[in-house]
């Protein structure tokens, strides 16, 4: 794992369920708290480029508002299609900073 980590946001600023848009070295993910778990995925749904942005946050999976796939918050993959997968990294809070690694933790975007 990389030691590249970047600040994207602060403790309180993600609700539970939720998740928000940001930019990492010109990279596109979100952020989001599933429970009291942070993780990280790339933005775009790899099935039909849907934005997760505008997705939803249940029960460990992250719903593109497309068409309703379910992406695993842990290793992007989903129950739907096991050859599709999106892209994860590594979050972790110091202090009140939540920071994601910028290396890739897992999948392969499309």
């Amino acid at each position: 794992m990389s030691e590249q980590w970047r600040a994207v946001a602060r403790v309180g600023d993600i609700r539970s369920g939720d998740v928000i848009a940001v930019d990492v070295d010109g990279t596109e993910m979100i952020v989001g708290l599933d429970g009291d778990r942070y993780f990280a995925t790339q933005r775009r749904c790899v099935h039909s480029g849907g934005d997760l942005a505008d997705g939803i946050v249940s029960r460990g999976h992250v719903i593109c508002p497309q068409h309703g796939w379910r992406f695993s918050t842990l290793s992007g993959q989903t129950p739907e299609k096991s050859l599709l997968c999106l892209v994860t990294y590594a979050v972790r809070v110091v202090g009140e900073q939540i920071e994601v690694d910028p290396q890739p933790r897992t999948g392969t975007s499309s």
